[in-house]
């Protein structure tokens, strides 16, 4: 006959294993209701010309190669290694960039929350999360989807340009610096 001891043991047992279950799978949904249709881009040769890009990471995903790596032949950083990734992916709560001033070889490194400043995942859809440096600041923007038929998400006529060039016709968002003034940055000016 088996003991109390015995039959408390092996509740307790199936209780923690079927918390631990339940916590699991609510974290997977959790992180697929994150995996959102996005874009990810930058483009350093236009925008950032005076700037040599060493690492760069946004969230947990997508370009993780790093200048130790590179150094040490375990990876190769191609200058388009984080550059136009469109694609079901999880939302970035963070973008870390490392990059180096061309002109006095100093090396810049900033990471920046984007769990606060990104919209719900549903907002989120067919956007497009775009970096630039600027005078060895690091820019961030949020670029809305952009529906050339029906003119979604057009800058309105009285709302000054922002982001990066080539989007003036776009309500661009800057998502950091902090109230940062609406501008161009980048491009061919």
């Amino acid at each position: 006959m088996p003991s109390p001891l015995n039959h408390v043991f092996f509740r307790w047992l199936f209780t923690v294993l079927l918390t631990c279950l339940m916590t699991t799978s609510l974290t997977a949904c959790a992180k697929e209701d994150r995996v959102v249709f996005h874009s990810f881009d930058y483009n350093m040769p236009v925008d950032s010309p005076g700037v040599e890009l060493l690492a760069c990471q946004y969230g947990n995903t997508l370009g993780t190669a790093t200048a130790q790596e590179v150094a040490r032949g375990e990876r190769q950083l191609d200058k388009e290694i984080c550059s136009n990734i469109t694609g079901e992916m999880l939302i970035g709560d963070f973008l870390n960039v490392r990059w180096r001033d061309k002109t006095t070889q100093q090396v810049y490194e900033e990471r920046v929350d984007l769990k606060g400043r990104l919209p719900s995942a549903k907002d989120m859809r067919g956007t497009t999360v775009y970096f630039l440096i600027d005078d060895n600041q690091l820019y961030v923007y949020l670029i809305p989807y952009q529906d050339y038929e029906d003119k979604l998400n057009r800058r309105p006529a009285n709302k000054q340009p922002n982001g990066p060039d080539g989007y003036e016709y776009l309500d661009v968002k800057t998502l950091y610096p902090d109230n940062d003034p609406p501008k161009v940055r980048g491009g061919r000016k």
